[in-house]
């Protein structure tokens, strides 16, 4: 009985040292495709790559700029509200739902339409602030295991696992469209994504755990374990760019697309361990370093049809993200490691599945943003998102002007997340085939323009997936019901 306690108790310390020892994927609350900006794209389910003409039209395709013919500034405000409601086969105990919600800038730009160029084209130019992310994220979870030791005793661990993620990314744009011919316009925008522009470009994840072992349903004196691993990522810098092509096939008929780049930043990584009273007492180890996140690159098409009562718009997009790109890089993961663990156990009983850790650590420097294992072990499918909308303007055909003109939107989109595409085997996961999670959404939104002065817009989304993250529990017959709300609020401004 002593021999089993000792090994339970080693192997206790290694699982909970080795479930943070990994580098941490990058958690993305919402959807992680780049969905754009604005209350009204939105309200259409963000099929916008061929409208594009309004002041959030950097952040969809650039090359509807040179619709604008007068100087415009707007800003837009967003509310979500993230629940997920887990689901488990194997631990009943995990079942329940948990959520989060918080309010942010999502959208701010002024653009001026420049009159006089050469050959009189039309050539437009904005500044944009962009929120990209958000990685604000709440989950605590509890559950137990079983297992048969010695002498017919049965072993038993129970354990809270408390995550929280805050932070996300934004950038800071400026962007040009131009007039190629009559018919056709093209623009650039470069997004910048540096924190010294940007101060909250920044993330935290804090995770705490802890664990008590039972002989038998009665608590092992000694055998319990509390600890907490705190990651940063700060000091965010990189750029990308977003091309985009506006083509106008027919006074009625619009064609758009856009290409997003892939892109890699640097950030500075910092991560604090602290565990007790294992192995006689409080311990901790402090790591910093510098990594590489490479972030995928997206193409989208979209057409627009407008038609003849110049009152209902219909649009179609479909965009088409590279999620194998998705990498995080750590020249120096083994080093730290190692580090890590010596300043954990020195010495100590745990040594021996901890150094295995350690060579498979050295091994894995680059690792999937996706599934939080060796990038060169996975193969992520690229995701699909199709949005479809439409807008209605009440015209009113026998008044010359309209002081106030209103509009309604609706809209359907398919938004799926990458996924390992694990599926549960009887000792846990097997080795998935990269297929994306499902997710589905429709939208609803209202616009009113003021004495063609100014326009204010509302939206709200609903964005669901069922029986979704896997890859973010490891456990067999695992996963969650998400859904989210999002509200918008938008307000441009012509000058």
């Amino acid at each position: 009985m002593k021999r089993a306690c000792q090994r339970l108790r080693c192997s206790l310390f290694a699982a909970l040292m080795l479930a943070g020892s990994a580098v941490a994927q990058v958690d993305i609350n919402s959807s992680p495709n780049v969905v754009g900006s604005g209350a009204r794209a939105l309200g259409m389910g963000g099929a916008f790559i061929a409208i594009a003409d309004d002041a959030t039209s950097a952040s969809w395709n650039p090359g509807g700029l040179t619709q604008l013919e007068r100087p415009e500034l707007s800003l837009v405000l967003s509310h979500k509200w993230l629940g997920e409601d887990f689901n488990s086969g194997t631990h009943p105990e995990l079942d329940g739902g948990r959520h989060v919600s918080f309010d942010d800038l999502n959208y701010a730009s002024f653009v001026y339409p420049i009159k006089r160029t050469i050959g009189g084209r039309n050539l437009v130019l904005s500044l944009n602030y962009q929120a990209k992310y958000d990685f604000d994220r709440d989950v605590d979870i509890q559950f137990y295991e079983t297992m048969a030791g010695a002498g017919g005793t049965i072993l038993g661990r129970r354990t809270q696992q408390d995550m929280t993620q805050r932070g996300g990314l934004a950038t800071i744009s400026p962007a040009f469209g131009f007039e190629i011919t009559d018919r056709l316009s093209a623009g650039i925008v470069v997004n910048l994504w540096d924190q010294s522009l940007l101060p909250d470009n920044e993330w935290s994840i804090t995770r705490t755990f802890r664990t008590r072992t039972f002989i038998n349903n009665n608590p092992l004196f000694g055998a319990y374990a509390r600890g907490s691993v705190k990651e940063n990522y700060d000091n965010f810098s990189g750029t990308n760019y977003t091309f985009g092509v506006l083509y106008r096939a027919t006074e009625r008929l619009n064609i758009g697309a856009v290409y997003h780049t892939k892109f890699t930043a640097d950030v500075d990584y910092t991560r604090i361990d602290r565990i007790a009273p294992i192995l006689g007492g409080f311990q901790y180890a402090r790591d910093r370093r510098k990594q590489e996140i490479t972030f995928p690159s997206a193409i989208g098409l979209g057409v627009a049809y407008r038609f003849p009562n110049d009152k209902l718009t219909l649009s179609l997009d479909i965009t088409r993200r590279e999620w194998d790109q998705f990498v995080i890089e750590d020249t120096d993961s083994g080093k730290a490691a190692l580090r890590t663990i010596r300043s954990f156990i020195g010495r100590g009983a745990g040594g021996v599945a901890l150094v295995r850790s350690l060579i498979d650590t050295r091994k894995n420097r680059r690792i999937s943003g996706v599934t939080g294992g060796p990038a060169s072990n996975v193969n992520i499918d690229p995701t699909y998102t199709v949005r479809f909308g439409g807008e209605y303007v009440f015209v009113n055909d026998k008044k010359p002007r309209q002081d106030y003109l209103p509009s309604v939107r609706a809209g359907i989109f398919y938004d799926p997340e990458p996924s390992s595409g694990r599926s549960s085997g009887l000792f846990g996961l097997n080795k998935g085939d990269g297929n994306p999670d499902d997710y589905f959404g429709i939208a609803l939104g209202l616009g009113l323009l003021i004495k063609d002065r100014v326009n204010i817009d509302l939206a709200y989304t609903y964005h669901w997936g069922n029986s979704v993250r896997v890859d973010s529990f490891g456990l067999a017959e695992t996963d969650a019901n998400v859904d989210q709300h999002l509200f918008y609020l938008s307000t441009v401004i012509y000058f």
